[in-house]
């Protein structure tokens, strides 16, 4: 009904996307919208997969431009890691949910526990329900030394992220689109390691890819027993980390800039 009105106004419609859900196979709903918006549609995406995505199911004519949730983010005031500092914690932030992948986050734990790894981990953010919460604290009691943290918001998320090493995130969330705390963690000098879902193949790098369910954990399992093993080459994982902040930060601005772009004159974009 909005876009029926809008383009009977007269307005320039633009949709700016943040689901992947209509996009893993094709929603007639969206299809409907898409031809109801006419000619002049605009289509925000967050990276060049959800834009192409969006050709193949909806109209190679549509025009599309590339903006990440970099445009809208604050920078997290977490300091950088220190180089001298070793690699001591593994860390989940999220809304906490099995779609989120919280289980094969503490299965992963379990893991490096029974190859004798030395290394804590750190969990953060609100539970989805409180059969979740009693879940993370029975498991944590039964594989050691994990702490769950609660929710985490402002100078707490920022002392949080400022607290782990790497972070893990195995969500297998249907909706998943570009995850904001991968940047939140990459902005802060943090390694990231994350399914293969929405956009988040365009914000890790491939070796630190798990599977869309990440259900096999072994690659990344053994990776992070490198590390633990090797100052050196988890101190060169780092300095790659680092290099990935400061290309962040020119995407963003990037960013920025198109999307204000965009109200300037969107009838001829």
């Amino acid at each position: 009904m909005i876009v029926v009105l809008a383009r009977w106004l007269g307005k320039t419609i633009a949709f700016h996307h943040h689901s992947f859900a209509y996009l893993t196979k094709r929603s007639a709903i969206l299809a409907s919208i898409v031809r109801m918006a006419g000619a002049d549609q605009l289509h925000i995406a967050l990276c060049p997969r959800m834009a192409t995505r969006l050709s193949e199911l909806y109209g190679g004519h549509l025009r599309t431009v590339v903006i990440s949730n970099l445009a809208f983010m604050d920078l997290p005031a977490a300091e950088l890691r220190s180089p001298e500092r070793r690699f001591n914690s593994i860390g989940y932030l999220s809304n906490i949910s099995l779609e989120k992948g919280i289980d094969r986050f503490l299965d992963l734990m379990a893991r490096l526990r029974e190859s004798g790894s030395g290394l804590t981990a750190r969990i953060a953010g609100p539970c989805s329900d409180l059969e979740i919460e009693r879940y993370i604290k029975r498991r944590a009691s039964e594989i050691d030394g994990i702490e769950y943290v609660g929710p985490v918001y402002d100078d707490a998320k920022t002392n949080f992220l400022s607290s782990i090493d790497v972070l893990v995130f195995p969500t297998r969330y249907v909706n998943e689109a570009q995850p904001v705390v991968i940047y939140e963690a990459q902005m802060a000098g943090i390694v990231v390691a994350a399914s293969c879902r929405g956009c988040i193949a365009n914000m890790v790098p491939e070796q630190l890819l798990l599977d869309p369910s990440a259900s096999d954990l072994d690659k990344i399992a053994e990776q992070i027993l490198a590390w633990e093993r090797s100052d050196a080459d988890f101190q060169a994982v780092l300095n790659e980390a680092r290099d990935n902040r400061a290309a962040l930060l020119v995407q963003r601005e990037d960013d920025a800039r198109k999307f204000l772009e965009l109200f300037e004159a969107p009838a001829t974009r």
